[in-house]
C-alpha cells in the first residue's frame, strides 16, 4: 500500500481544525498520538553518498512534517 500525500495533507488538515475548535471552545487539547515512519518510508529517504548526519536531519525533518 503506498501512501497518498493528499491524505497525508489532509489528516493534517483535519488535526489543526480539531485543535482550533477545541481552543475556542475552551476545552482542553486531546492528547495527540505519535505518528512515526515505517521501515520502507526510512528507507526511500536514504539517498546514496549520504552521511549518518544527513540521513538523521531527512529523518528528523519528515518526523516533524508529520506530527506538527
Amino acid at each position: 500500500m503506498t501512501d497518498c500525500p493528499n491524505c497525508e495533507y489532509h489528516r493534517q488538515r483535519a488535526q489543526r481544525w480539531r485543535e482550533e475548535a477545541y481552543r475556542q471552545a475552551g476545552h482542553p487539547l486531546p492528547d495527540r498520538e505519535w505518528v512515526g515512519l515505517t521501515e520502507a518510508q526510512c528507507g526511500v529517504l536514504w539517498k546514496v553518498n549520504m552521511t549518518p548526519f544527513d540521513y538523521y536531519q531527512v529523518i528528523e525533518a519528515k518526523l516533524k512534517e508529520k506530527n506538527s
